[in-house]
């Protein structure tokens, strides 16, 4: 999953409050909420409410409340529903409803639009989390999927085969659940937008442990290589290490009542 995946579908443990805290820092220099609202939001103009599948953090949520839409912010992850949670007391933003459940696992009523951003265990079998929350959109419905099945994720391409002596292969894309949808009669809309996620660290030393978290390793053995490596692919601004992504998405969406594209 990528750093602003989010994580209903993903499993409760799969978003501790160390990644959490880690993805909420990055999403400072993230271009993706600026991006994919310049895109949804003019789409939406009649839709008051939202909910939001896999809301992480707010990552969507907030700018949306902010732009005057009501919000269901529905995730899986304890972690990032308190820090959505504290991001609303701070920043005394109302109409969001931050729900902590996986999705089906609690009811949901229709909103005006559905929104689920960076999911893809949800989408593993699409059709029917397609139809459903198909029948939940009054108005419209917005997917946003990885769109480069060999993009790179955390330097994984070079890091694979340094540390594990084997490559880094294919990742899923948007392409499996745009067919699906045509399958089912739906002739969505597809927008590429590329963003900016630059992740900051206050150390090398916990840029180490980010990506020994994210990779599962437990063990010290692969340190010095990650160490060397990182020493220098991290850029350094004004005191802060950053590792720099940039990465390629597909908006899927489709308005309801409309069976061929807009």
């Amino acid at each position: 999953m990528d750093t602003n995946a989010n994580s209903s579908g993903q499993g409760p443990g799969y978003w501790n409050r160390l990644k959490a805290d880690w993805y909420r820092r990055g999403l400072e220099y993230s271009t993706l909420p600026k991006t994919a609202m310049s895109i949804i939001l003019p789409r939406t103009k009649d839709a008051r409410t939202f909910l939001d599948i896999g809301s992480g953090c707010g990552t969507l949520a907030i700018p949306l409340a902010k732009a005057g839409k009501k919000v269901t912010a529905l995730d899986a992850s304890r972690a990032m529903i308190e820090i959505l949670k504290e991001d609303i007391g701070k920043e005394k933003i109302k109409d969001i409803k931050p729900v902590l459940a996986r999705w089906g696992e609690t009811e949901i009523k229709p909103h005006d639009a559905i929104l689920c951003a960076n999911v893809p265990t949800l989408l593993k079998e699409p059709e029917t989390f397609l139809r459903e929350i198909d029948g939940l959109a009054r108005k419209a419905v917005f997917i946003i999927e990885n769109a480069d099945p060999k993009a790179d994720k955390f330097y994984y391409r070079e890091l694979y085969p340094l540390l594990f002596g084997r490559p880094f292969g294919e990742r899923g894309d948007y392409f499996s659940t745009y067919k699906a949808l045509h399958d089912m009669g739906i002739f969505a809309n597809v927008e590429i937008i590329d963003y900016d996620f630059d992740q900051p660290f206050d150390s090398l030393d916990e840029a180490v442990e980010f990506w020994k978290e994210y990779l599962g390793i437990v063990t010290e053995e692969h340190d010095y290589k990650l160490k060397s490596y990182l020493s220098k692919k991290l850029v350094k601004r004004k005191g802060t290490l950053f590792a720099k992504f940039t990465k390629k998405s597909a908006i899927i969406w489709w308005r309801k009542g409309r069976s061929k594209g807009d």
